[in-house]
């Protein structure tokens, strides 16, 4: 019986490759070097040790942050921040008046002088006020002298009243001198009652025209008395005159813009024969050299600062150089109580942040090569010394 074949083996003559030995296991060909298995373990422990010393730092910083991180730093004797400034009083420099710019008469970073002029306005308009105010002048000041006539001629007219008075009272003397003979004359028989009714109207006219001219002499009194508010009136009158004569002059002067301190201007926010306003901004006056520094500690730095502590300064312009300062004043609150809109820390979550307080330093004995130089703006490094003062013999 055949039995079916399911393979076919064929001899393989050719030679085999030898099974790759074991690099886990030494051998006695490829035995294990002597310096791996020592740095394994030296490995391992080193980074036991870098885990140890990061726990240790992590728990110490958790423990003195909180408690006493401020104190600590509040402790230091040098107090410094990069938070610092120049900077300089800058004036800036508006119209007072409105008109069409005449002329500017700087150029840009020009330095100027106190009295410069910087610009001109068109003055025809003001010096047309000018007049018309010297004109009212004039007629105020004619009105006072009208009133003083007027006054001295309602003085005439009362001496003639105080005349026709007394030529009354004599006429008047006279009927009743009159009357009283007449009177006695009809008692004795030698006159008759028509002479005495002619006497006594005679003398009852009198007396009417007597108190008709007192009356009017008092009226004439008191006109005199109305003339002298008139002549107060004229004079006040004059000096609002003077007061519009004084405001138009003064316009006049504000036609020509002059700087108001020394410095150096800044670039010019007008042009010749533009239009401008009142309060238009023309140009602004940098008081250089006059520079100080402004610094913004934080409220921890400040435990131990007050004015007139030595500082030392380095501009970023020039790293190489330091420069000496005095702690001139401490800011009376914090810059968040100055924003325009400040933080509610009565809503919402709450996360305390150290504030900060701008501290001015005024520079002292800056080299003229760097008074020359030192500009509003720069980025400064302010360090205050809280253990010495601006006339400590140490620091001159």
């Amino acid at each position: 019986m055949n039995a079916i074949v399911t393979g076919l083996v064929v001899p393989d003559n050719r030679p085999q490759p030898a099974p790759a030995p074991d690099v886990r296991a030494p051998t006695a060909h490829h035995p294990q070097p002597k310096g791996a298995t020592q740095k394994r373990p030296r490995r391992r422990s080193y980074l036991a040790l870098a885990r140890s010393a990061a726990i240790v730092v992590g728990i110490g910083l958790a423990t003195v942050i909180p408690l006493g991180w401020g104190q600590w730093v509040a402790g230091f004797t040098n107090q410094s921040t990069d938070n610092a400034y120049l900077r300089a009083d800058t004036t800036p420099i508006s119209t007072q008046i409105s008109g069409r710019v005449r002329r500017v008469a700087v150029s840009d970073f020009q330095a100027v002088r106190a009295g410069q002029l910087l610009g001109e306005i068109e003055a025809s308009e003001y010096d047309a006020k000018v007049s018309r105010a010297t004109a009212s002048v004039a007629a105020a000041d004619v009105a006072i002298r009208n009133v003083d006539s007027r006054i001295a001629l309602q003085h005439r007219t009362i001496a003639q009243a105080d005349a026709a008075i007394l030529a009354i009272s004599a006429d008047r003397d006279r009927a009743a001198g009159e009357y009283g003979r007449q009177t006695a004359a009809v008692e004795d028989g030698w006159s008759t009652s028509q002479r005495l009714e002619d006497a006594l109207a005679a003398n009852r006219r009198f007396e009417a025209q007597l108190a008709e001219k007192q009356a009017e002499a008092d009226a004439q009194r008191q006109q005199l008395n109305v003339l002298g508010t008139q002549r107060e009136q004229a004079l006040a009158e004059l000096e609002i005159r003077k007061a519009d004569l004084a405001l138009a002059r003064i316009e006049l002067g504000h036609t020509r813009i002059v700087a108001p301190i020394d410095g150096v201007v800044n670039v010019s926010s007008v042009r010749a024969g533009q239009y401008v306003s009142v309060g238009t901004r023309f140009i602004s006056i940098v008081p250089l050299p006059k520079v100080h520094v402004v610094a913004n500690y934080k409220e921890t730095q400040l435990g131990r600062v007050h004015v007139g502590q030595a500082a030392t300064i380095k501009v970023d312009m020039f790293p190489e150089r330091e420069l000496k300062g005095r702690v001139e004043q401490i800011a009376p609150a914090t810059g968040a109580e100055f924003a325009l809109l400040p933080a509610d820390n009565a809503t919402g979550n709450f996360t305390k942040v150290a504030q900060r307080i701008a501290v001015r330093i005024a520079l002292v004995d800056v080299p003229q090569d760097l008074r020359q130089a030192l500009r509003p703006g720069m980025s400064v490094l302010s360090t205050i010394h809280t253990d010495t003062a601006i006339d400590d013999p140490a620091i001159k």
